[in-house]
């Protein structure tokens, strides 16, 4: 009904705006209709924020070499964590084998590492 409305009394963001509504009207009410899917995004956001945090600060790492160890490194902790594992006792036991001499790198990947079980 605001959609036909006169038009010379609707800013151009208002018509934007309700042009979009009224073009997606089915898929913003989805959740209505299904109870499987939640009425906001707050969980896949989230899950997103540490991306884009890291993303962000990956502009200062300085040179290329500094941001490709960073990405090595946090994609071994994520590893870890979707195992349930803890990261930090993963990276005790890596650099303590390294220091110890192993250089048997496969045996020092997460799934081959005695690790305990996060709650």
């Amino acid at each position: 009904r605001e959609l036909k409305s006169e038009e010379e009394q609707k800013s151009c963001y208002m018509r934007e705006a309700l042009n979009y509504l009224h073009k997606f009207w089915n898929e913003a009410f989805t959740y209505i209709k299904d109870g499987r899917y939640p009425i906001s995004n707050n969980l896949a956001e989230r899950a997103v924020r540490p991306f884009t945090t890291k993303r962000k600060n990956s502009l200062h790492f300085g040179s290329d070499e500094g941001a490709e160890i960073a990405a090595v490194y946090h994609s071994i902790i994520s590893t870890v964590k979707l195992q349930g594992r803890s990261a930090w006792d993963y990276l005790g036991k890596f650099f303590t084998g390294i220091f110890n001499g192993c250089r048997d790198f496969l045996s020092l990947t997460p799934q081959n590492i005695d690790l305990a079980v996060c709650q």
